[in-house]
């Protein structure tokens, strides 16, 4: 997607339609045809991103395997390092959610989708019981939706932090299972 890439490599502050049209191969002309203004091609990057995040989660979550295995392959992909190019478009688009009220509400819907993923996971793992009796799913599922989604931006910064094993300590408090520790690479 055009506008992907324009904010990828140039942020927001140079995102204009002409270059975005440049990037695409088509006239300016016909972007506007089809996005009024700057604010709609940030809300379709928004709906673009979805299946880099949201969907694949969600593959997850309501795929097959036992509510165990998905969450260990949750945490694995999670683990797994974000490109330069992601981490820059989310954060174009978590700062102009700050003066853009349709962008803001966009991603807050994101999130929350984002956030009822891990809920979701997480009353699999309780019914299952393999979570501590005082487990609150909900509030679980919030907790592990932000701190997986914070690691992985503070993963982009300092590529040698262990996201993966934070993420399983974090659980361990709540879990009445243990889960596959990580298995330390020999170099």
């Amino acid at each position: 997607m055009a506008v992907w890439d324009v904010l990828a490599e140039h942020g927001y502050a140079k995102l204009t339609v002409r270059l975005v049209g440049e990037t695409a191969g088509v006239s300016h002309a016909m972007i506007h045809y089809y996005f009024a203004s700057k604010d709609d091609l940030l809300l379709a990057v928004v709906e673009y991103a979805r299946g880099n995040w949201i969907h694949p989660l969600e593959d997850f979550v309501f795929g097959s395997g036992s509510p165990l295995q998905k969450l260990e392959s949750v945490i694995v992909w999670m683990a797994e390092p974000a490109t330069r190019d992601v981490m820059r478009v989310h954060r174009q688009l978590l700062s102009q959610s700050e003066w853009n009220d349709d962008l803001r509400l966009a991603m807050a819907t994101e999130y929350s989708r984002w956030r009822s993923g891990f809920t979701e996971l997480f009353r699999q793992l309780q019914q299952d019981d393999m979570l501590t009796p005082d487990a609150d799913v909900q509030l679980l599922g919030a907790a592990f939706s932000i701190t997986s989604d914070s690691l992985v931006g503070k993963r982009a910064l300092e590529p040698s932090l262990d996201s993966e094993a934070i993420m399983r300590e974090m659980l361990r408090p709540f879990l009445r299972v243990s889960i596959k520790p990580k298995v330390p690479t020999r170099c």
